[in-house]
């Protein structure tokens, strides 16, 4: 379930995650897990205080979004009984012993769980010292986690966005805990993937999403309001270099699928860099390349190759 901050009444007590979370890594599963988990000791909600964009986009300083928001929404509504939703302009001017306020009495706090370095209030004041202080003074507990750490590296949303954009499929994956998506609907291509034997769904993807750098990735396809399962796919993303070579595109090749997909959204989990992108001295060397790609492809596809996590 999701509200709005002006409009949330929560019947008991909760236990609150704050945070962004932009792309639930595993970072952030890991804090809303231990919400959820101090929720039911407690006999109380958990919930999750977010906003609809992350906060550096209204400081001017945006970065690529991870996740597009009403898909994040629904993963976070998978992770706690509560998404309450905050406009961030308006909370960013509380001062810290306000902020401490609205969580006691408008979200009727018990507890707050939050990471090591969280910071809160006016200017950015607050810090989990401070919020400790505050809780006690309003009756909730603060609970703060260390910040998760896979191979010696940080789990931030940072370092997901740099390996995803470095090409680095399965670094991201392992701090995601899933494979990185590319959502977007099927739009109206030139049909040039079907002239060469290999109709392909041409994606319209958002420009707030962080994407890969161009090239042929192996990807699992399903579409994002139900339908068909997961169906490996070639994904082909650059400026069509043997051809015109002018705007960005985003082409995949569904294995095995014969149907309709024009204004259906497709959801696109990232296994795996094949290459990057070419240019071919014409279109026949290009199908031979597409014939290697698929075949590299297809070591990809095979059962316990790569075990697909969430979403």
């Amino acid at each position: 379930m999701r509200v709005s901050l002006e409009k949330v009444a929560p019947p008991r007590g909760t236990v609150v995650a704050l945070g962004t979370f932009d792309g639930l890594h595993l970072g952030h599963r890991m804090l809303l897990g231990r919400a959820r988990a101090l929720a039911g000791e407690l006999g109380l909600i958990s919930a999750a205080l977010t906003f609809p964009r992350p906060p550096s986009v209204y400081l001017g300083q945006g970065k690529p979004l991870i996740l597009p928001l009403e898909l994040r929404l629904s993963l976070l509504e998978e992770e706690v009984d509560l998404v309450v939703l905050a406009h961030f302009p308006r909370l960013q001017l509380l001062s810290p012993a306000e902020f401490a306020d609205l969580l006691a009495t408008r979200l009727r706090a018990a507890a707050v769980v939050v990471g090591e370095d969280y910071r809160f209030g006016r200017g950015r004041a607050g810090d989990v010292v401070l919020l400790r202080e505050l809780g006690a003074a309003h009756g909730f507990q603060v609970e703060a986690l260390a910040r998760l750490a896979i191979a010696g590296r940080p789990v931030s949303s940072t370092a997901v966005r740099e390996a995803i954009q470095a090409g680095k499929i399965e670094e991201a994956r392992a701090l995601l805990g899933y494979p990185p998506l590319l959502v977007g609907p099927v739009v109206r291509g030139e049909g040039r993937g079907h002239r060469l034997g290999f109709p392909t769904a041409n994606l319209r993807i958002s420009e707030e999403l962080v994407t890969p750098p161009d090239g042929v990735y192996a990807v699992e396809a399903r579409l994002a309001a139900g339908g068909f399962e997961r169906l490996p796919g070639l994904l082909y993303i650059g400026r069509r270099l043997t051809f015109d070579g002018k705007e960005r595109s985003y082409e995949v090749y569904l294995l095995d699928f014969t149907g309709e997909l024009y204004g259906r959204e497709l959801q696109l989990s990232l296994l795996k860099r094949l290459r990057g992108d070419l240019e071919f001295p014409d279109p026949q060397a290009l199908r031979r390349q597409i014939e290697l790609d698929l075949r590299e492809a297809r070591q990809v596809f095979r059962p316990g190759f790569l075990k697909l996590g969430q979403p």
